[in-house]
């Protein structure tokens, strides 16, 4: 599954868009990776994860809170198509309304630095207990944001792979 992206450049002196070449990219962040914020909060995004935004040039993400006390950084790509299936829910139901609040709320627009660093705002630093070490996982389309001791606690209360059986079949695994 690609994304469509239509690349502009301008034309002359007339500056009027139109599109170079249209092609199909595939964003995916994958592995685990162990870094340190610095002391404004910065956190160094991992290359590899960079080099899957460059086809788009994308340097812009959205962070917000995710589950199970850990951070999501989105692609802004990916983000837009967040928001396109939070706007489907119905503005009629509180639990629909308290569950996009709850993630539409905490949202930060980021964009990385020259050396690919993010900050990591305050608040969203303390939901997650990140003080210092952070780990970096890449989930497909996202990126997760832990603090390795809740990553760790995590990991232990998880169920082993063989328990998700069910679900693998479900997909062809």
């Amino acid at each position: 599954m690609g994304k469509n992206v239509i690349i502009v450049g301008e034309c002359g002196d007339n500056s009027h868009n139109y599109i170079m070449k249209e092609e199909k990219i595939n964003i995916s962040f994958t592995g685990e990776y162990y870094n340190s914020l610095d002391s404004k909060s910065r956190l160094s995004i991992p290359a590899k994860f960079r080099k899957a935004l460059d086809p788009i040039n994308d340097r812009t993400f959205v962070l917000t809170r995710g589950f199970d006390k850990c951070l999501l950084l989105y692609p802004v790509s990916e983000w837009s198509k967040v928001e396109e299936q939070l706007s489907f829910l119905s503005s009629m139901k509180g639990r629909h309304r308290n569950f996009i609040r709850s993630i539409v709320r905490h949202a930060s627009y980021l964009q990385y630095d020259s050396q690919g660093r993010v900050i990591i705002p305050e608040n969203l630093c303390r939901y997650a207990e990140i003080e210092k070490e952070i780990a970096v996982i890449g989930v497909i389309k996202k990126i997760e944001l832990w603090s390795p001791s809740i990553l760790n606690d995590f990991d232990s209360d998880s169920e082993d792979l063989n328990e998700f059986e069910d679900l693998a079949d479900e997909i062809s695994f």
